[in-house]
């Protein structure tokens, strides 16, 4: 009778466990100390280690240069961007009344992006950007003229994307007068955070900034001889 109590008693741990198992639903415990991952559950390579891995070494004096050179187009490129915002004149996306990045739209307007661009002396690159692709999404640029001006602007790439804020159109189907002054409201509100961002994460941002031209010897070596 004892031995058929242990018996029974053994098997509800053990079936107890496999359903604590089953329960787990993937959320694998974690291995414990000293014990190998298994290889199904092993991380894939950290992004960010690999390209510290492939970043070309720079000198301590050379990225001291490259600082300089990239603080000074930082500081010229918001300059740029504040004016934009203090002017409030902005581009309307009439297209559609969802979001839609509208680089110049019908009256002639550049977005925040294209005038900073525009103002660093890239007049014909966003004439050519309006011609050929005015719907552009910044986020989506992987390489080109853009790419190039983004990596030696002194802004990451994330910066330069939030900077290009879409634009909303006439959704509600509002009058014209009342729409625009809406969504002139909500780009002012929208920029007035971005700018404030921009300006905390100054320091860490340009050190990002030279992180992702490192990664480009021909605009270093560019931005080096210009120096």
């Amino acid at each position: 009778m004892f031995r058929r109590l242990a018996r029974l008693a053994l098997a509800c741990t053990l079936a107890a466990a496999t359903v604590t198992t089953a329960t787990a639903g993937g959320f694998a415990a974690p291995p414990s100390a000293g014990a190998p991952m298994p290889v199904a559950d092993r991380a894939e390579p950290d992004p960010d280690t690999a390209i510290v891995r492939m970043r070309p070494a720079l000198s301590d004096a050379a990225r001291q240069r490259l600082r300089v050179v990239l603080t000074k187009h930082r500081d010229q490129n918001l300059r740029a961007f504040g004016g934009y915002v203090r002017r409030g004149v902005f581009p309307h996306n009439f297209e559609n009344d969802g979001q839609l990045n509208v680089w110049r739209d019908r009256d002639g307007h550049l977005c925040a992006a294209a005038t900073m661009i525009f103002r660093s002396g890239a007049k014909k690159l966003v004439a050519k950007v309006a011609r050929t692709d005015n719907f552009i999404r910044l986020a989506d640029v992987t390489d080109g003229p853009l790419l190039d001006w983004i990596l030696t602007s002194g802004l990451t790439h994330a910066e330069v994307v939030a900077i290009q804020e879409p634009f909303m159109g006439n959704e509600g189907d509002l009058p014209v007068r009342d729409w625009r002054t809406a969504e002139d409201a909500r780009l002012r509100a929208r920029y007035a955070e971005v700018r404030a961002q921009l300006a905390a994460d100054r320091d860490a941002s340009l050190d990002a900034a030279l992180d992702e031209l490192a990664l480009r010897p021909d605009l270093v070596a560019k931005l080096l001889g210009a120096a």
